[in-house]
């Protein structure tokens, strides 16, 4: 089943659940991957917050300030407490995942739910969302991108998050991804920051599968897509 075009109408039903909203949260996963160069300009023009998948990291940079980096399980504080707080989650190119969603009633209790997959089968399966469309991830970006822009310039469109973003920031300052130190063993986590620090985060990463697997996706902060080579759940320890 090929997913159907997506009208002007329903483009804009998702962008005036943006402007109705004070604290949204962008999900991004594996589905955004391809649409890396529409998805940068769609959080330059919302200026809303992106919290990734372990399969989405890459999508949009991690270096940038709007990045929460992994939510969920093996995700950071700041990154859950970002969603739970938010009252627009835009889900995109995500099956919401046990790993990521945790309890079903808890995840994102507060928020309206925007759900994009090209996959008719994942639209409501774990969670319902009040919003779902199927179609292309890339397509739709595009689509939200040109009206966005054609608001911009016709000055009907005034979007400020900056206290949201604040709270971001206090939350970031407050519980920081932090690991343990042993004397003078080197630490597995530093390891891998120092890696990303010589490199200038330009390499490629791809782990096996355990806790190796959640250090790499943790510690180093993936700019590009396809920077982040690993198993989404098919591999053996």
């Amino acid at each position: 089943m090929l997913p159907s075009p997506v009208n002007k109408s329903c483009l804009e039903h998702v962008l005036r659940f943006i402007w109705e909203s004070k604290k949204h949260v962008l999900y991004v996963g594996g589905g955004c991957l391809n649409s890396s160069d529409e998805l940068r300009p769609f959080v330059e023009l919302t200026r809303i917050i992106v919290a990734s998948t372990l399969m989405g990291l890459g999508s949009f940079p991690g270096s940038d300030d709007l990045s929460l980096q992994m939510l969920g399980s093996y995700g950071n504080y700041y990154a859950n407490y970002v969603v739970d707080k938010s009252d627009l989650l835009l889900a995109f190119g995500v099956r919401f995942d046990d790993h990521v969603i945790g309890k079903v009633e808890a995840f994102a209790s507060r928020a309206k739910i925007v759900h994009i997959d090209i996959d008719p089968a994942e639209l409501g399966k774990n969670k319902q969302p009040n919003l779902s469309i199927c179609g292309d991830i890339k397509l739709i970006l595009q689509g939200l991108n040109t009206i966005l822009e054609d608001k911009y310039e016709k000055r009907n469109l005034d979007l400020d998050f900056s206290s949201w973003i604040h709270e971001l920031n206090e939350q970031k300052t407050s519980h920081p991804l932090t690991f343990e130190t042993f004397g003078d063993v080197i630490p597995p986590q530093y390891a891998i920051q120092l890696l990303e620090e010589l490199i200038g985060g330009n390499a490629i990463i791809t782990t096996g599968v355990g806790q190796h697997q959640m250090w790499a996706a943790q510690f180093y902060k993936y700019d590009k897509p396809r920077q982040w080579l690993t198993s989404g759940g098919q591999g053996a320890m």
